[in-house]
């Protein structure tokens, strides 16, 4: 069903043969896209807040005028500390260290980051823009999804105002879809090698920071997914990178990989949902979890399943904050980890595991890692079952 509202709402015609939905109402991207929302917008120079919701992902868009002048996302990967890090602008340890002193002042975190003199404030509004540009540009790849435009002039508190144009945000969109696509004819799965080719890169690429890193890390044994996380970065940024190295001879392709295998047949959609709720219900949080995450792996993402997730993940991290990973306890390692490199981890956890330095406690590693708070601590929970980490006192 397209809108939610109880009856069917008017929908009109407007410039360019768009159709436009009533303000207020909820939409679906399957039957409006984004780039005609954005045109919509456009046309009528709208005042107001765009709400996209695509499985457990909510971006917003905030608009004065017909032009994009904010963002706010719950993707890790688009917080502005991820940005500038996978800019490397700043460390992982001052981000660290930013989070420990916005959590006792309050101040904004780019505020923090020129106050310990760490940027210049040119460089935060910078990196403000890129944040807003990266949440507005995935949006293109989205051919699914829940909107909801509220018209009311309603801009975030303590955030710089920018403005992206709607007609140069179309073209640059436009662009990146079509260049998504040759993307995953090169790179089907995240799960593909890469290691160097013969081409010498010029000292011109190498004196970008994000670039010289990127090449750094391939080594003929991380994938793409590996290298996303420890660039802090979205997978769409890396593999343009790559993509173009790939076509000027810096990387090859060492082993293609594929997606790791479902866990056998998915019940019905109706049984699988059922289920999730009551374990839900009984707190049985994890375990819905899991059963939420094959309905969505299986092509089931209903406003339903979104937010039995939302509620199941909520409940999920308070629990563990609570009971099996306090968020001021100190992680650290069984076993050295060198010794760990036959243990069959995944990227996440070779992630979290990296960042296990006996001084960090669970809260700052978790703050600072580009994964969803609720995976983050997933994560963390199993390696501890499996005897890799354990806790201690700080």
């Amino acid at each position: 069903m397209l809108y939610s509202a109880g009856r069917a709402p008017r929908r009109r015609v407007g410039a360019g043969g768009l159709v436009e939905p009533e303000p207020g109402l909820v939409g679906n991207l399957r039957a409006m896209p984004f780039p005609d929302l954005l045109q919509w917008f456009g046309h009528g120079r709208k005042t107001g807040t765009l709400t996209l919701q695509q499985d457990n992902l909510i971006k917003r868009l905030f608009l004065r005028e017909g032009q994009i002048i904010s963002s706010a996302s719950n993707d890790p990967r688009e917080f502005l500390g991820q940005i500038m890090v996978s800019q490397q602008l700043i460390t992982e340890s001052q981000l660290k260290d930013a989070f420990d002193l916005q959590g006792k002042t309050r101040v904004m975190l780019g505020k923090v980051l020129v106050e310990k003199k760490w940027v210049l404030e040119e460089t935060v509004v910078e990196a403000l823009r890129k944040k807003t540009e990266e949440t507005v540009y995935s949006l293109f790849l989205w051919s699914s999804g829940r909107f909801e435009f509220q018209e009311a002039e309603t801009q975030p508190e303590a955030v710089i105002p920018l403005v992206l144009k709607i007609e140069e945000v179309l073209l640059e969109g436009l662009r990146r879809y079509d260049l998504a696509q040759k993307i995953r004819r090169a790179f089907p799965t995240s799960r593909i090698v890469l290691a160097r080719a013969g081409a010498t890169p010029p000292a011109e690429l190498l004196a970008n920071p994000f670039a010289r890193r990127a090449l750094e890390l391939v080594d003929g044994a991380r994938t793409i997914r590996d290298i996303c996380l420890e660039l802090h970065a979205p997978e769409f940024t890396v593999c343009y990178f790559f993509l173009t190295a790939l076509e000027r001879g810096y990387v090859r392709i060492a082993q293609m990989g594929s997606e790791t295998p479902g866990g056998g047949a998915v019940q019905a959609a109706s049984d699988a949902f059922r289920q999730a709720k009551e374990l839900v219900r009984s707190g049985a949080y994890e375990e819905a979890l899991v059963i939420l995450d094959q309905m969505h792996s299986a092509g089931e993402k209903s406003g339903e399943v979104s937010d039995l997730m939302k509620v199941a993940e909520v409940n999920l991290i308070d629990r563990l904050y609570r009971g099996a990973l306090p968020a001021r306890k100190v992680p650290t390692l069984v076993r050295p980890l060198e010794s760990l490199m036959n243990e069959a981890l995944t990227p996440e956890e070779v992630f979290l595991v990296s960042r296990v330095n006996g001084s960090w406690d669970l809260k700052s590693i978790v703050s600072i890692s580009p994964l969803r708070e609720v995976d983050a601590l997933r994560v963390l929970k199993k390696l501890k079952e499996r005897g890799i980490i354990s806790l201690r006192d700080p």
